[in-house]
């Protein structure tokens, strides 16, 4: 709650003034009693009242104080002192309109106390009137630059306007002089959060912890910092910490079920979540939560049902639509499922990424005749590969088809019939006319999971490089098999999809393959291994995805988790042994061995969550049978 300013407490004469002497020491009994005398006597006396009610208001007795300043007022109406004093009352009992209004009638007799402007921000900032708090605030400041408490609370106000880089500037302004306020550190930290500069916003929640331990925002949202970090075990002893506190707290419940979900305990994390909506029904991130664990398990209907109670409760939230396509594109429901992908643009980690062209987006007119489509790519270059494909049936629409890709990528798109011309991310775009993000044109073509354009190969290796990179196979006439254990780090789900190199060198122990490195990223630790193997490493080599093309073109076999080489692979027609996860990503779809969209790939899934030594094992088990027949090199 916000701080409320004293009242300001006038001189007077006779027993008024032996009261206040009183009241200002603290006395207050003794102050009450001397007021009560001389009300007895004058029951229309303007400063007893007035007074008296401030006194009231200090002994949380709301209600009287009310009562006792209401009568002042009736007295005096044109006291300010009286005015703000009886908006603060209000402001206590929550009636924040008729607080507002007794502020405003203070500042129209001329009142400019630094107190008046405080505690009429603080009101305007609970009725969501964000930018006149500000200026409420603003003026506080002008008459009192050292107010600690009206830079901490326009902070706040900052906060929730969403611009927190100013709010930060706020919150350091009132630590500057108030340095050991729990609570500034604890929103301080919060902010630095959402400015995603963790190590320094941890830094600041532990030092309003330390100052307060029982302070819940702060053990709450350290517990939201340690989770950023993968520090899901400290994060949920701090989550415990704050639900000793408020064990009813609906966002500590869910936020303890989001750390046990990371940690593998799924049903206690679905427990925290209906218990924190049995605290509140109508708590959305609760719901998310729970329907992003439930996809975690791959129970996807279950998933959809807690996405559609927080769609429910609000339509348009981005994260629920998102959640929801993915989990819908999962079961093969594409109709339902590309249109809410596209709520992808107004989530916080696409926002930044978004395409701001002044050309319109093209949503699937079909008359494109002497048009200029620009196709951009997005997100991973595993998602430019899968949806380039689209490109032939953009430009067998009458469309001339520039393709923005990522830099790697370039040479590599070249070889996509129908584009007329390939830029790098980072270049300047030829003219256009229209734009589309990759992933966007399945939706832009109606695409259904029985009309995918699935005709591979759309992807050719450059020849001079074919020749180049021949030298560098092994020449043995064995069959030659690509590896990539491991995907982007970076990835929301890299720990689940990658594989530890020591785990999948399991399948490196099969006689009579020649294998063939084409991870890029390679550890001093996982070179020794790749050695021990006899594993032939190019990927290191590799300045971009047309070296990549260029190796995988000669050969027989790609076994990979899933990556963007695993796309190269599929795209290019090659064979491909990929290995999914128990939750998989969207596009490899439920329970299938095959992929709509690589007709040559083949997919080996986990059975439980973490396991992988059951497809490891049917894999080397399938190989070591391969690698007996008679076998030929890729070429």
């Amino acid at each position: 709650m916000a701080k409320r300013a004293r009242a300001r407490l006038s001189q007077s004469a006779g027993s008024i003034g032996q009261a206040l002497v009183l009241h200002r020491a603290g006395r207050l009994d003794e102050a009450d009693q001397i007021y009560g005398a001389i009300l007895a006597n004058k029951p229309h006396d303007f400063e007893a009242l007035h007074l008296s009610g401030v006194l009231k208001h200090q002994q949380g007795r709301s209600g009287d104080a009310l009562r006792l300043v209401a009568a002042a007022l009736r007295t005096k109406p044109s006291s300010a002192d009286a005015l703000l004093n009886y908006g603060v009352i209000l402001e206590t009992l929550q009636r924040h309109q008729e607080a507002l209004a007794s502020f405003d009638q203070a500042l129209a007799l001329g009142c400019n106390e630094a107190a008046l402007h405080f505690n009429r921000g603080n009101v305007l900032n609970t009725l969501r009137r964000y930018a006149d708090a500000l200026a409420s605030y603003d003026a506080a400041l002008a008459l009192a630059p050292e107010l600690s408490d009206a830079h901490y609370h326009r902070g706040n106000t900052l906060a929730a306007l969403d611009c927190h880089a100013e709010a930060l500037a706020s919150y350091d302004r009132a630590l500057s002089f108030t340095p050991e306020r729990a609570d500034i550190h604890a929103n301080r930290g919060a902010t630095l959060l959402e400015l995603d500069r963790v190590a320094q916003a941890l830094a600041s929640l532990e030092r309003a912890v330390a100052l307060d331990p029982d302070n819940f925002a702060a053990l709450n949202n350290r517990g939201n910092a340690l989770a950023k970090v993968g520090r899901y075990a400290e994060a949920l002893a701090s989550y415990e910490e704050a639900l000793a506190l408020r064990p009813t707290d609906a966002d500590a419940l869910s936020n303890r079920g989001l750390a046990l979900c990371e940690l593998g305990r799924y049903d206690e994390a679905l427990a925290q979540y209906t218990q924190a909506l049995h605290s509140a029904p109508d708590f959305i991130h609760a719901h998310l939560k729970r329907g992003s664990t439930l996809v975690k398990l791959a129970r996807m209907d279950e998933a959809l049902a807690s996405f559609a109670r927080a769609l429910a409760l609000e339509p348009e939230n981005a994260e629920a639509n998102f959640n929801a396509a993915l989990a819908r594109l999962s079961l093969g429901d594409f109709a339902e499922g590309w249109r809410q992908y596209e709520y992808r643009w107004q989530r916080k980690k696409f926002a930044a990424a978004r395409p701001d062209f002044p050309r319109p987006l093209w949503r699937g007119e079909k008359d494109l005749a002497g048009r200029t489509v620009l196709l951009t790519a997005e997100q991973g270059l595993g998602d430019a590969i899968q949806f380039v494909r689209y490109a032939p049936l953009v430009a067998a629409l009458g469309a001339k088809v520039l393709l923005a890709v990522h830099r790697p990528l370039k040479a590599l798109m070249q070889s996509v019939g129908g584009v007329a011309e390939v830029v790098a991310d980072d270049e300047v775009l030829p003219r256009f006319d229209l734009y589309c993000p990759l992933p966007s044109l399945p939706l832009a073509f109606g695409t259904e999971l029985s009309s995918i354009p699935a005709r591979v190969p759309y992807l050719w290796p450059r020849p001079e490089l074919v020749h180049e990179w021949r030298a560098r196979l092994p020449q043995t006439g064995r069959l030659r098999i690509g590896i990539c254990w491991a995907g982007n780090r970076d990835h929301l789900n890299d720990r689940r999809r990658s594989i530890p190199l020591e785990q999948f060198a399991e399948i490196l122990s099969v006689a009579g393959v020649d294998f063939v490195n084409l991870q890029k990223d390679v550890s001093e630790a996982q070179a020794a291994i790749l050695r021990e193997y006899q594993v032939a490493q190019l990927g290191g080599e590799f300045a971009d995805f047309a070296d990549t093309a260029a190796v995988v073109a000669m050969l027989d076999l790609v076994i990979a988790v899933d990556t963007s080489v695993a796309h190269l692979a599929g795209a290019m027609g090659k064979a491909v042994a990929l290995l999914v996860p128990f939750a998989p990503d969207f596009r490899w779809l439920l329970a299938r061995t095959d992929s709509p969209w690589y007709p040559t790939m083949r997919l080996f899934r986990q059975s439980a969550i973490d396991d992988w030594q059951g497809p490891l094992e049917r894999l080397r088990s399938e190989l070591a049978a391969l690698a007996r027949q008679p076998g030929r090199a890729g070429g």
